[in-house]
């Protein structure tokens, strides 16, 4: 258990954090590594991963998520015992979690997660998005995002560039999108871990840009929304 990984995986709204928790969680299938895919959204029990849980389980991941289509939002949302003792599961550990006005908050509800020794949390950043859209946005939205109760554990390590337009973007958006995060990364002492690339574009990069890792997202969660 010590060797493991728990990687977290925030955002705002259509940022394309589910996105990519579901392609790291595939990365690591392709590894041969045992792996949890977490679903741990409150905010939108509507958009969740349960949809696709067989299919990503056909890849080799294990998914733990909501079992039924209860919930409306914050007010009406549940968790099950299956999620918060996820922990509890062998091998590296992704987890999913929704955005909204706890920020990470939600992670305290994790039984033992303050134990882990390889806890990596990352924000994903779509600087498409309203919330993110300028340098300074982004700062805020970081600070934002690392909730109210405030832990040694409970912090960012680095961030995402997910910068995308749905089916139009391009490869000029995904790179201003990651030039802009970087100012910013730059003033708050963050890396930006690696680029989301859709893998309709992902031939115009290569494995990396400006020495930073590009992801490639095969797009599944638009078959998520019931």
């Amino acid at each position: 258990m010590t060797d493991r990984k728990v990687e977290v995986y925030a955002g705002a709204y259509a940022s394309g954090k589910s996105e990519t928790a579901i392609n790291r969680a595939r990365q690591y299938a392709a590894l041969n590594k045992q792996i949890t895919l977490v679903d741990l959204d409150t905010v939108e029990p509507a958009y969740t991963l349960r949809p696709i849980a067989e299919e990503l389980r056909t890849m080799g991941i294990n998914v733990i998520t909501q079992p039924d289509n209860f919930g409306l939002g914050e007010a009406a949302s549940y968790v099950t015992p299956s999620q918060t003792n996820c922990l509890a599961q062998d091998g590296d550990i992704i987890i999913d979690v929704g955005y909204g006005a706890g920020g990470l908050d939600i992670l305290d509800i994790l039984n033992n997660i303050e134990q882990e020794k390889k806890l990596e949390i990352y924000l994903v950043v779509n600087t498409a998005k309203y919330e993110t859209s300028t340098v300074d946005n982004i700062i805020e939205y970081v600070t934002f995002s690392e909730g109210v109760e405030k832990r040694p554990w409970k912090k960012f390590t680095g961030v995402i560039s997910n910068t995308h337009l749905g089916d139009e973007t391009t490869k000029d958006d995904v790179i201003n999108g990651y030039n802009k995060l970087k100012q910013a990364c730059e003033r708050i002492n963050l890396p930006i871990r690696a680029i989301g690339v859709d893998e309709k574009l992902a031939s115009e990069f290569g494995l990396k840009y400006d020495n930073t890792e590009i992801w490639t997202y095969k797009r599944m969660m638009p078959k998520a929304f019931w």
